[in-house]
């Protein structure tokens, strides 16, 4: 249990509900209405069988199977790659792959966690809890004290791990690996019986298994390991998950990357199994999902307008596995899908060209679609695959890339060039990067501004109350940065800091959040930001801008902050301004990453120093102070992954006001 953390408290309450239905329009109510009609039908047609079955021999099995599309490329494994990296690939994928046959699996913060043998499909391995086996409709996946946290029982339910053995069949022609893939579908169709339990409860999980179903049943259909009997029953379990999903696809304030998801796995697998009854409907109708939500959720520029930059990486898995499905079966997707595609990929490399990983704003839970060899933590890696999907070698930012190998039969393109020294304004989202190379002994600095809105639709669900805060990276190592999310389900606290103003690089009035939080994923009055300015020239480059989170306050207050960054010494100035009425409590916010030594010589000055870098970060308009992560408090406390936290240190600069007022941090680097 994290420092600090209490039982699960009833987040879930009745103001929650009264808040939840306020964020919904007419349309999104009336669907809500007819899908609780629908699971109060299921009460009684799922106990007595009257749900959507194949007759026998509707999708011939192995070897007479005809699939919709390949999954990989025909080629022999790890043809054209050099010969050290086609090995090391290889003993990794089959290290892992016997890890799993031995039950044994790697997630959030679990390490080769023995997850019983058999696998227990309803177990949260973290808190040691089962989930209910009951109709899944009358489940509260919310509800840790009843269910666990439904993210660590649903993550091995996603079957990440029946793509990896499948890849290590075809690496290694072993059977041993294909026999395990049919092994643990017949299990888990045997312990997860249509519409009972936790592993039915979500259509964007069962999106995300039909989408690995269909790879690994691609990459073993030579293996002869399907007999009639274990095809039959894979095959009925892929038709009425298609069924289940397409009937039940997100709405309204819910319509965020789950939609996406969700039509992602029903469009694959329809494009797989096209003999499916209903597929061509079914598969036209998440296509135009698909190509509707593509605009609909992100930006021209390439950003998500969930603004979770974790999210983001998902997206992009399920919208190139869908344009390769499309593809593949001359069911191409558009235009314009392929554009905003591209320049979300574009984007995205943009903001991991300094560090290898973008800067970790909004939520984010390590979700991924598909284990290709890598996974968000390889971004670069997942980024190449936009260089061979769009012939774009600005997107190639690593010498190889195993995913494209397995998407694609070509890896090992050249690197582009380093273009991480180009600031860049994202006007249409809201972030702007302000950078500067490397001058002589001096490092190359990165500078990363927000002044986005909160987040997506009604609740905007995956947005922290950040505006104006920045991250920092020297030398391609973050060092003031966005402490993540940690949590959702577990620890009620937690979920609540890592939210919070207090909680991100920015300032806080009377220790108030900007915005107002009405639950785990929900928000209230929220601050709108403006940008005010942005400059970029030769020697120096700044960008202001200013929200009205602190409005709300019973003396409003507006707040202002102008980031500048130095080209000719590398030095950063950030102006805080505050215009108000009367006396408030101002405190300015610096998270530093763990790793990092941090020392206050003085209430005017702090030092952070370590990776032959040093920063000198001083004010003399308040009093700065260094917080060390302890079990006492949450500010210095970072989690890069769900359920994964480390001590940092977090600098606050106190200051009072008593009207208006302004508050100037410097930050000097050097080595």
């Amino acid at each position: 249990m994290p420092p600090g953390a209490g039982a699960t408290d009833a987040m879930q309450n009745f103001s929650w509900y009264i808040s939840r239905l306020r964020s919904m329009g007419p349309a999104e109510i009336a669907w809500r209405v007819k899908g609780l009609i629908s699971a109060n039908v299921d009460l009684l047609r799922i106990p007595m069988g009257l749900v959507p079955t194949l007759r026998r021999g509707a999708v011939a099995g192995p070897p007479d199977f005809r699939p919709g599309f390949a999954c990989a490329p025909a080629s022999t494994a790890f043809a054209g790659v050099d010969d050290d990296v086609a090995r090391r690939w290889r003993e990794r994928l089959r290290r892992i792959a016997d890890e799993i046959c031995d039950n044994r699996l790697s997630f959030f913060d679990l390490e080769g966690q023995h997850v019983g043998d058999p696998p227990n499909w309803h177990h949260d391995f973290a808190a040691g809890k089962d989930s209910p086996r009951r109709l899944s409709s009358l489940l509260d996946y919310r509800d840790f004290e009843a269910a666990g946290d439904c993210k660590l029982v649903w993550e091995p339910n996603r079957h990440h791990q029946l793509v990896v053995l499948a890849r290590a069949y075809r690496v290694t022609g072993d059977k041993r690996y294909a026999h395990k893939v049919v092994e643990l579908m017949l299990h888990w169709i045997q312990e997860n019986p249509f519409g009972y339990g936790m592993n039915w409860k979500s259509p964007l999980e069962v999106g995300i298994r039909l989408i690995n179903w269909v790879w690994a049943i691609d990459l073993i259909r030579d293996a002869a390991v399907f007999d009639d009997t274990a095809w039959g029953k894979v095959v009925q379990t892929i038709y009425r998950a298609t069924w289940d999903t397409q009937r039940k696809f997100s709405q309204g304030s819910s319509a965020n990357n789950h939609l996406i998801g969700e039509a992602a796995g029903v469009y694959i697998a329809c494009c797989y199994f096209p003999d499916l009854p209903n597929a061509r409907a079914w598969r036209a109708t998440s296509k135009g999902i698909l190509e509707r939500e593509m605009i609909a959720q992100t930006f021209a520029d390439g950003c998500s307008r969930e603004h979770a930059f974790g999210y983001q990486f998902f997206v992009i898995q399920f919208f190139t596995c869908s344009l390769l499905a499309g593809e593949r079966t001359d069911d191409a997707f558009s235009a314009t899908f392929r554009d905003r595609l591209h320049a979300i990929y574009r984007f995205m490399a943009d903001l991991c060209a300094d560090t290898g990983q973008p800067p970790n704003f909004g939520d984010a839970d390590d979700g991924y679609v598909l284990d290709l060899g890598e996974r968000p933590r390889r971004a670069l890696q997942l980024l190449s695959v936009g260089g061979y999907l769009f012939d774009d070698p600005d997107l190639v930012l690593a010498a190889d890339s195993e995913t494209a190998w397995w998407l694609f039969g070509k890896a090992g393109q050249a690197v582009c060039a380093d273009k991480s020294d180009a600031s860049k304004a994202y006007n249409e989202s809201g972030y702007f990067i302000l950078r500067c190379a490397a001058q002589g002994s001096r490092p190359p600095v990165r500078v990363f501004f927000d002044c986005a809105e909160l987040g997506f639709g009604a609740i905007a669900a995956h947005g922290h109350a950040d505006c104006l805060s920045f991250s920092l990276a020297v030398a391609g190592r973050e060092v003031l940065v966005d402490p993540g999310t940690y949590d959702y389900f577990s620890y009620p606290e937690w979920r609540r800091y890592f939210r919070t103003t207090a909680a991100h690089n920015t300032l806080t009035v009377d220790g108030e959040d900007q915005s107002e939080s009405l639950g785990p994923f929900i928000w209230g009055q929220r601050a709108e930001a403006r940008l005010v300015d942005w400059q970029s020239s030769a020697t120096a480059v700044s960008v202001t801008g200013e929200h009205s989170g602190y409005q709300r306050l019973p003396d409003p207050v507006l707040h202002r902050r102008r980031v500048s960054l130095n080209k000719d010494d590398s030095s950063i100035e950030i102006r805080d301004s505050v215009q108000a009425g009367s006396a408030h409590a101002l405190a300015a916010h610096f998270h530093v990453a763990p790793g990092w030594h941090v020392t206050a010589p003085s209430a005017r000055l702090v030092e952070i120093t370590g990776h032959g870098v040093r920063l000198r970060l001083a004010s003399a308009d308040g009093s700065l102070r260094v917080l060390a992560a302890d079990g006492g408090q949450r500010l210095g406390w970072v989690s890069d992954g769900y359920h994964r936290m480390a001590a940092g240190h977090c600098i606050v600069l106190d200051a009072k006001s008593t009207g208006d007022a302004e508050l100037v941090t410097r930050i000097a680097i050097g080595v």
